[in-house]
């Protein structure tokens, strides 16, 4: 065997060197590309997540309060208290909702690791009249959120024309609509339109 031709067999020519290179760089554009479509995919499935969670919430409530608009069995109105940053409300017995009893529901920001959790207590109805109870159960139902406000469309008093307001306690009717803002912070890509409810407190 010739020297040259072991040279040339013990080793890369500058040809083959570039060809390896360029493989090399097309290996790590694939890779990089890869993981970037990774990537995407999983902020979109967060954001997705994300979306259903709130409008999972929006549906409970809508429901919950909604049926503030029912009166109970003797006829009188369900009540609500509410101001800015938070609600009690009687929810009337419903046999639909499988709420065999009536029950006082609250819905209060509470702190959480330098946030807020939306929280829903329920208890006996007796907390509507400024009697302690302990909460029967209570749950987070929308976490990490930046701030909660609560706005109230109705007439203050009798023969008064509806307006909105920041707080509510007329005792013998709820208002006609109830408006929930949320806002979250601001590298949280859940959002939040503004939710109207209904209670419809006709005469």
């Amino acid at each position: 065997m010739s020297r040259d031709l072991a040279t040339r067999q013990a080793g890369f020519t500058l040809v083959e060197t570039l060809v390896c290179l360029a493989l090399a760089g097309l290996v790590g554009v694939l890779l990089l590309n890869a993981v970037r479509i990774a990537g995407g995919a999983s902020a979109a499935a967060a954001r997705a997540a994300g979306a259903e969670e709130v409008q999972s919430v929006r549906d409970h409530l809508r429901r919950t309060l909604g049926s503030l608009a029912q009166r109970r069995p003797d006829g009188r109105r369900p009540t609500l208290r509410g101001g800015p940053d938070g609600i009690v409300a009687a929810l009337a017995p419903d046999q639909t909702l499988e709420r065999p009893t009536e029950i006082a529901m609250t819905l209060a920001p509470i702190p959480s690791g330098g946030a807020y959790d939306l929280l829903e207590s329920r208890s006996e109805a007796a907390a509507l009249a400024g009697q302690p109870a302990a909460p029967s159960s209570s749950e987070a139902i929308l976490g990490r959120i930046a701030a909660l406000s609560f706005r109230y469309y109705g007439a203050p008093t009798d023969g008064a024309a509806p307006l909105w307001l920041p707080a509510w306690s007329r005792p013998d009717r709820p208002p006609l609509l109830v408006e929930i803002q949320v806002a979250f912070p601001p590298a949280d890509s859940r959002r939040w339109p503004p939710l109207l409810i209904a209670l419809d407190a006709g005469p």
